[in-house]
């Protein structure tokens, strides 16, 4: 396909996390060094092995939502902040693409009826936004914010309308709680990622949201410049041991974007402190780069996984170390203990380049994910 019919601009972006409402409360957060893994509050109650999650605050919202509404309200909250940065283009030639883990669990446990049905909470925002374009709902785990790019970057590169919204939302359930302490994944205190004390994830709430769109007049000087995935195959929960299939992501990321590894000014790495997945993340990236990686920084250490909402808030996250010309320092991080040819920022560093950003993910099942952003 010709690169400049395929070209996918970034109109607008919207997020809700532990730091509060708005993509500036996020990025400021984020890049002052500040974490939003704090004691938790609202799932005090949740008998869960650790101490801590990356809650949204109460004064984030204008009112209390009742459990089946938070995944809705929190989603809605950052998609009107996309819509209001691209200056409030026309609906109706707008899709959406969801991506969500869990959606509504409030009928798994609690006297809700939602059962953790993604293409529900997908329907109803689309119909509370007034989108008139294709509503697509994504659930491949912990990538499902990168998948959900690429699949909104392949529908506007056909023309099949003109804007897609990309939202990435979960919130903090029991289940999901209880679900990851099963599998002896958290942390009981705050997560360290690829630091030799690590013991596990954090678990953070919030929504990211993109809003892609084929036209460069409304752009906001970032294109999606290319996307890439692969599967493990190996294990329901585990990643390839040798990082085999977040290379090939990567790989297939940069050759669908035209661009050589050597193009590439920084990594935002998924980073979620786990043993397995901290170590084989940057063995598959030091293999793509043949040497030292970019400088690379994750941002779960601040924000806690947000799970389906992960990958499109740190593409944002990226975008802004873009714009920002500097990589933030990975939080938390005294001793790291991975390949040390992967460059992991240890405080803040201005970038002699701020061009093209590399983010990946990976996820449950094997899934991996890499798109490249140009600014």
């Amino acid at each position: 396909m010709n690169r400049t019919t395929a070209e996918v601009f970034v109109a607008g972006r919207g997020a809700v996390t532990g730091f509060g409402a708005g993509r500036t409360a996020f990025a400021d957060g984020v890049f002052a060094g500040r974490t939003a893994v704090l004691p938790r509050r609202r799932t005090a109650q949740f008998d869960v092995p650790t101490t801590v999650a990356a809650e949204i605050p109460a004064a984030a919202f204008p009112t209390a939502w009742p459990l089946a509404d938070q995944a809705f309200h929190t989603a809605a909250l950052a998609a009107h902040e996309a819509f209001a940065e691209a200056g409030e283009p026309s609906r109706r030639e707008t899709g959406l693409v969801l991506a969500s883990t869990k959606a509504d669990l409030s009928g798994v446990v609690g006297d809700g009826d939602g059962l953790g049905q993604p293409w529900r909470l997908g329907e109803r925002i689309a119909r509370a936004l007034e989108l008139g374009g294709p509503v697509v709902n994504v659930s491949c785990a912990c990538a499902s914010g990168l998948v959900a790019l690429a699949i909104a970057a392949r529908r506007l590169a056909v023309g099949e309308c003109d804007r897609m919204l990309v939202l990435g939302v979960d919130v903090l359930h029991e289940f999901v709680l209880a679900g990851f302490g099963s599998l002896s994944a958290l942390d009981p205190g705050a997560c360290r990622p690829f630091d030799r004390a690590r013991r596990g994830v954090s678990l953070g709430e919030g929504a990211g949201a993109l809003l892609l769109t084929r036209h460069r007049r409304e752009s906001l000087g970032v294109v999606l410049r290319g996307h890439g995935g692969a599967n493990d195959a190996c294990h329901v929960t585990g990643p390839d041991r040798q990082g085999a299939g977040l290379a090939l992501a990567v790989r297939r990321a940069l050759a669908h974007a035209g661009i050589a590894a050597s193009d590439v000014d920084l990594v935002h790495l998924h980073g979620t402190a786990t043993p397995a997945n901290d170590s084989t993340e940057a063995m598959g990236l030091v293999s793509v780069f043949a040497g030292r990686t970019p400088p690379a920084f994750g941002t779960k250490a601040q924000t806690g996984h947000t799970l389906g909402a992960a990958g499109v808030l740190e593409t944002i996250a990226a975008i802004e170390s873009l714009q920002r010309g500097f990589v933030p320092a990975n939080f938390g991080l005294d001793d790291p203990d991975v390949d040390p040819a992967l460059d992991l920022v240890r405080s803040p560093r201005a970038l002699p380049r701020a061009r093209t950003a590399l983010k990946v993910a990976s996820g449950f099942g094997g899934i991996q994910a890499a798109v490249v952003l140009q600014a």
